[in-house]
């Protein structure tokens, strides 16, 4: 555990999501976003029916991986369209 309360496997996956699509206040495509939104909530879902029949191991990890992304994504920021901006 670090000095936040998270595991070395939660700090793994965070990090990972940070380097390749940048820390949740920087802004990307909000088709992007959406679509990763998506994909983390059928991975979470699919996840805690997988840990609900087999607790066990690697199924606690990707239950742990599916809902970090899922929060992640969640607030992660987006690039809106606004009236103002120039074509």
């Amino acid at each position: 555990m670090n000095k936040y309360g998270h595991s070395e496997t939660e700090e793994l996956i965070f990090n990972a999501l940070k380097q390749e699509y940048g820390k949740i206040w920087e802004a990307l495509d909000e088709d992007l976003v959406q679509t990763k939104i998506d994909s983390s909530k059928k991975l979470y879902e699919l996840a805690v029916d997988e840990y609900r029949v087999n607790q066990s191991a690697y199924n606690y990890n990707i239950l742990i991986t599916a809902m970090i992304s899922l929060q992640y994504w969640n607030q992660k920021k987006t690039k809106l369209f606004t009236i103002t901006e120039d074509f």
